[in-house]
């Protein structure tokens, strides 16, 4: 029987990690010598049609610093279609990075690929290590209806085969192209090494047919329509000239086949014309490892990278950009070109050899002063619009000294905060002070501690006096500010706290919770609002680690190490009313790595001290833990676990716009033994995992701490051990990659198996998460991840710009000439700018639009639910209108009032609304300038 004749896209390209085994710089003097000899291919030889340069435009950027009076030629090429460049300002990982980040690297690479000449409008994302189940829903909200992707894929691509549709929960789809082999299934065509640099092989033209042949067959049986993908490229390859000769040559010799040169735009219209609906739909995530290595390891690899880059995350996105987007309401310049730097900086740490810590020790030593860098950005541009703000509040409703805290989030805050008041050195106020509020109420208050800080500005220094004390705030204003005062002295006499935090002889208890510490530490939990019990919380297990900064990997013979049942140094540190602590310490004897062979822990032991301070507030439902773990050991890893004894057989686990439900055990439908790399229980999280009976549950939340593994049987067995949470700390290796059959958990290499002993994290590390238990499910638990992941912001209401004067200067030139410092203001002393409801929807973002002077709101609903939207702004709303993740216009808006929009928004969505609105005038400021 004759088969249908196939077609079949070749598409020329080069998969290009800015670094990896080398750093930046090195690679990039590799980058500049390939796009020279790129460029001189395509202008000689008009039969090499066109060249895709990786999906992304960084790479662009990059070779321009060096090579800037190749710019009209770039663009030349790229206006054409024949250089290929975008959507993505970098491939980066997208668990490991913040919705907010991967929409942003969408808008930075967009609009930088149209400056160079025009975008690629594919959603190719070749080689992250996963895909995140509303990415379909962000690329369409930038117009892009494809996801070309590689790894990721389970059982379920046997049935979907390479094309399909994948839908987002929102319910959006992008039609999905699977490479099941790979992005280079034909690289290095015609050479006999199908991998790595070419310039030492002989080319052979017949050689590249017969590779030719063998793939389409094999892509042929995988594929639903008459068309095939071939991926000529591979890792930082340059374009190869012989490849017209090469596609002449299998024309010539198979009359089934016709190959051209084209790009993923013209096999993604062949394919539509050619299946279209009839391909099957999929829903879900993508973090198996049928077809490719998962890598699913790298969630704890080098984890002080997640922190830093959560840390960093919501610098941005909560404090810089809302400040300063409320700093422009009230008429000051908005510092878009600041942001942009700092999101660009940012997002050069988010490809997945970088942000997923598996490169060399050099590269990660890049990064965090990269992340560094964005630090000082967010800072100051939060501080400096604050300051803007500040100018504007009246802050003389009392005597003292005014203090304005902010609240980050689109819902009134109640809780008890824990905050830092930073007082002038030698202000008599900062050693014994009242709060009261601007209408002269006392704020109940409890010291925590203090600390003497320097502190630099440009121009000035700033000699500090912090105290540290925790504070109930009731109903703070939603993405709004309350000014309190300190005043010097005692308070007046006040009415006591209302059920303060009790200090018990072994813990604490507030009205929610009872915390009882036993002899080793772990804690004994109470939750008061449903009489659950949850027992033993919080020990700590070390297991040995022989994998690689890609995936754990157990010995043959394996030894653990718990704190549980070993005796705990306890130590009570704050007594309440406000806010009881107490300081956990152990000390293990870990091995100092592994033994020569690998096949076991070494006998040479290592003291490992580990510290938690454990605090409960007034009025909060949850336990605050802080770890910290001074790492002398090497080749392990370290979990903290929460046996929860809770019957169910799904963990709720937070993620992209999404909150996924996840089977706890195994699904025992895998057919793990056809697969590359065995499925790992290990998964990614956000801001919180949680368990739940749907009448009770246990939630973990975190700040950095992106993987858990729930354990149906626990650690050692038993009921009370029923589905333990374990929530990774540390993962310390000492290689990128290991190969050598030693690593069960993966048959070979993922990279080069090159030492990487800053790996191995030696040294003091931080951690800092909670417990929530709480009635229901898990919609009881992400409004307050949320919040933790953003607490209030302070700052003392007398800053300004300035030199500050010191009593020295003050003695020896006196203050003639000196202006006074003004706390009057035009807006009151507590104020929203903006709130959302209902509490179920969580704020994205807020920041100036791209184009214009609009308000850009961004929320979205993680629930099943639809829901009607409420905003409502501080200033009279002029226009609004729902737009795209690209703030392309959508529909226009009618205003409920003034000052309210309300709109529907379905199960999974997310929303970005563009509002004009009525600016204020500024103030006169000789130092406002554009920024």
């Amino acid at each position: 029987m004759t088969k249908e004749p196939i077609h079949a896209i070749l598409v020329s390209h080069t998969h290009w990690d800015r670094a990896w085994y080398v750093p930046f710089q090195v690679y990039r003097i590799r980058l500049v010598r390939l796009v020279d000899r790129l460029l001189d291919i395509l202008e000689r030889d008009p039969n090499y049609r066109c060249f895709m340069l990786d999906g992304q435009v960084l790479p662009v950027e990059d070779y321009l610093e060096v090579r800037p009076e190749r710019w009209a030629e770039l663009e030349r090429l790229i206006r054409s279609g024949r250089l290929l460049v975008g959507p993505w300002y970098v491939l980066a990982d997208e668990y490991l990075v913040s919705p907010e980040a991967l929409i942003r690297n969408l808008l930075i690479g967009l609009r930088m690929a149209e400056a160079l000449g025009g975008a690629m409008r594919e959603g190719y994302a070749p080689d992250a290590f996963g895909h995140i189940s509303q990415l379909p829903q962000i690329l369409t909200g930038f117009g892009i209806d494809t996801a070309v992707f590689w790894r990721g894929l389970g059982d379920e691509g046997e049935d979907l085969g390479s094309e399909f549709w994948w839908e987002s929960p929102g319910g959006p789809r992008v039609l999905a192209i699977h490479l099941s082999e790979g992005y280079g299934n034909v690289a290095n065509l015609g050479y006999p090494i199908p991998w790595g640099d070419s310039s030492a092989m002989e080319f052979g033209a017949d050689r590249a047919a017969a590779r030719l042949r063998t793939v389409v067959d094999r892509l042929r049986a995988r594929s639903h329509g008459d068309t095939v993908l071939l991926m000529n490229g591979t890792d930082h390859v340059e374009a190869d000239p012989h490849v017209p000769e090469a596609i002449a040559r299998a024309n010539e010799l198979f009359d089934d086949v016709e190959i051209e040169q084209g790009t993923l735009s013209d096999y993604v219209a062949r394919m539509r014309t050619g299946a279209g609906e009839a391909l099957a739909t999929f829903q879900g995530e993508f973090n198996r490892s049928r077809y490719a290595y998962g890598l699913q390891g790298v969630y704890s690899s080098r984890m002080y990278l997640n922190q830093a880059n959560e840390e960093t995350q919501t610098l941005l996105e909560c404090y810089a950009e809302p400040l300063s987007a409320w700093a422009r309401l009230l008429g000051e310049p908005y510092p878009a070109a600041f942001l942009d730097l700092a999101w660009r900086k940012l997002l050069q740490n988010h490809p997945h050899d970088d942000i997923c810590g598996c490169s060399a020790d050099a590269v990660h030593r890049e990064n965090m002063a990269r992340y560094g860098e964005v630090q000082q950005l967010g800072q100051t541009l939060a501080r400096d619009a604050c300051r803007a703000i500040m100018r504007r509040i009246d802050r003389a409703a009392q005597p003292g000294v005014p203090f304005v805290v902010f609240n980050p989030t689109a819902c009134p805050r109640t809780e008890t905060a824990e905050i830092e008041l930073q007082f002038e050195r030698g202000d008599d106020a900062a050693d014994g002070f009242h709060l009261v509020n601007a209408s002269g109420q006392v704020v109940h208050h409890q010291r925590l501690g203090h600390v003497y800080r320097f502190e630099t500005e440009v121009g000035r220094s700033n000699d500090l006096h912090a105290v540290r004390l925790t504070v109930p705030l009731e109903a703070l204003p939603p993405c709004g500010y309350r000014v309190y005062y300190a005043r010097t002295g005692a308070a007046p006499e006040r009415p006591a706290i209302e059920q303060p935090v009790e200090v018990l002889p072994n813990g604490m208890e507030n009205r929610f919770l009872r915390v009882e510490i036993q002899a080793d530490g772990t804690l004994d939990l109470l939750d008061k609002e449903n009489r659950r019990r949850y027992r033993e919380l919080g020990y700590c297990v070390d297991d040995e680690d022989a994998g690689d900064t890609y995936d754990y990997s157990p010995c043959p013979y394996p030894e653990r190490f718990s704190t549980r049942g070993e005796p705990a140094s306890i130590r009570r540190l704050q007594a309440g009313p406000l806010q009881a602590s107490y300081e956990i310490a152990h000390t293990l004897q870990l091995p100092a790595g592994l033994s020569q062979d690998r096949q076991r822990r070494s006998s040479e032991r290592v003291s490992v001290p580990l510290t938690t301070t454990v605090s409960l507030r007034h009025d909060s439902r949850r336990l605050d833990l802080r770890t910290t773990v001074e790492n002398r050991a090497r080749d392990h890893r370290l979990r903290v676990c929460f046996p929860t004894g809770i019957d169910t057989d799904v963990a709720h686990a937070d993620g992209h716009f999404d909150v996924l439900a996840r089977p706890v055990a195994p699904d025992s439908s895998l057919r793990g033994a056809a697969w590359d790399q065995p499925p790992v229980p290990t998964r990614h999280q956000r801001y919180f995992v949680d368990l739940s009976d749907g009448q009770a549950g246990l939630a973990i939340l975190n700040r950095g701490l992106a993987e858990y593994e729930v354990l149906p049987n626990g650690i050692v067995g038993g009921q009370g051990e029923r589905n333990t949470l374990a929530v990774t700390l540390l993962r310390c290796v000492g290689y990128l990659s290991r190969g050598d059959g030693d690593m069960p958990t993966r048959p070979g290499l993922a990279g080069p198996p090159l030492p990487t002993p800053e790996a191995q994290c030696l040294g003091s590390h931080t951690f800092e998460y909670a417990i929530l238990p709480h009635p229901g499910d898990w919609r009881r638990v992400y409004p307050e991840a949320h919040r933790y992941r953003a607490p209030v912001y302070v700052r003392r209401g007398t800053e300004h710009e300035g030199y500050v004067p010191t009593q020295a200067d003050l003695e020896a030139w006196g203050s003639a000439g000196l202006k006074p410092v003004d706390l009057s203001g035009d807006l009151p002393a507590e104020l929203s700018f903006l709130s959302l409801e209902p509490e179920r929807l969580i704020l994205s973002a807020i920041k100036q639009s791209e184009q214009g002077d609009r308000l850009i709101v961004r929320f979205y609903n993680p629930t099943d639910d639809d829901v009607e939207a409420v905003l409502h702004t501080l200033l009279p709303i002029h226009r609004a209108q729902e737009v795209t993740l690209n703030e392309e216009v959508l529909a226009d808006l009618q205003p409920a009032t003034e000052h309210i929009v309300a709109l529907a928004i379905g199960s999974w969505q997310v929303k970005t609304l563009a509002l004009e609105l009525e600016i204020a005038e500024p103030q006169p400021d000789d130092r406002r300038h554009a920024v």
